[in-house]
């Protein structure tokens, strides 16, 4: 069996999976249901920020406490409400060329796939799985750890040494994400970052940030694999001939 020697870690919405909004209505509609407040989106700071963040600032907004208690009361009527949003009044979609992405690097025996992103751990199942993809990533760091994703990048590293049982360099470490919050976190930890702007931000946004790699969109698996000529030529071979299959 070959050693993992590259890790990815992916963020998830507007990354690998378009909600059509379903998590940002979960937010407002328990809002509304828990608290009796309607708020505007532009009135909690969500794009990019972890669960427990957003939860931080719903609860000083509606005046409540912040406490375990609090917080597991929101969390739990957030996530009925965002199932029943996923499945009953869902529009979204996965990503351009997400999902041959995935399936090929799941085929490459030194590459572990992971989760870097802020969502709820729960959330992040709800939303994967009803795109089948939650199964792809053995491994995640999500958003009910900390509030600051630099944090979660920090974490990150000793997970996968702990994971893999030996130390990766983190310029091998790749993190993927369509907001300026994944590229940064990704530089906090010494990572390598891919952005995409498949979400709210435009490449030209993205480029202030300066990811190490910017995509419009992953629907060319080739020009995705085009820069990881480290990765072995016999791995990367077998997995297109998978994929092709």
């Amino acid at each position: 069996m070959k050693k993992t020697k590259y890790i990815f870690l992916w963020d998830i919405d507007g990354t690998l999976i378009q909600s059509g909004g379903s998590g940002v209505i979960a937010i407002f509609r328990t809002i509304k249901e828990l608290y009796n407040l309607e708020l505007s989106p532009d009135e909690i700071d969500y794009r990019g920020r972890t669960d427990l963040m957003i939860a931080m600032q719903v609860l000083k907004r509606c005046a409540v406490p912040f406490s375990s208690k609090n917080l597991s009361l929101y969390r739990n009527h957030y996530f009925r409400i965002l199932q029943e949003e996923m499945t009953k009044n869902h529009k979204g979609t996965l990503c351009p060329g997400i999902l041959d992405i995935l399936k090929t690097l799941d085929q490459i025996p030194t590459v572990k796939m992971g989760l870097l992103t802020g969502n709820f751990k729960k959330a992040a199942q709800i939303k994967l799985s009803y795109y089948r993809l939650w199964t792809y990533f053995s491994f995640g760091i999500f958003g009910d750890l900390h509030e600051s994703r630099n944090y979660l990048a920090q974490l990150a590293a000793d997970l996968v040494k702990g994971i893999t049982g030996s130390v990766i360099e983190n310029k091998n470490i790749w993190v993927i994400g369509d907001t300026p919050h994944d590229v940064l976190c990704a530089k906090s930890a010494g990572f390598s970052s891919i952005a995409v702007s498949t979400g709210g931000y435009s490449q030209e946004q993205l480029k202030q940030f300066y990811p190490d790699y910017l995509f419009a969109n992953f629907s060319s698996l080739s020009d995705f694999f085009s820069i990881f000529p480290f990765i072995e030529p016999s791995d990367k071979a077998s997995a297109y001939l998978c994929e092709k299959s």
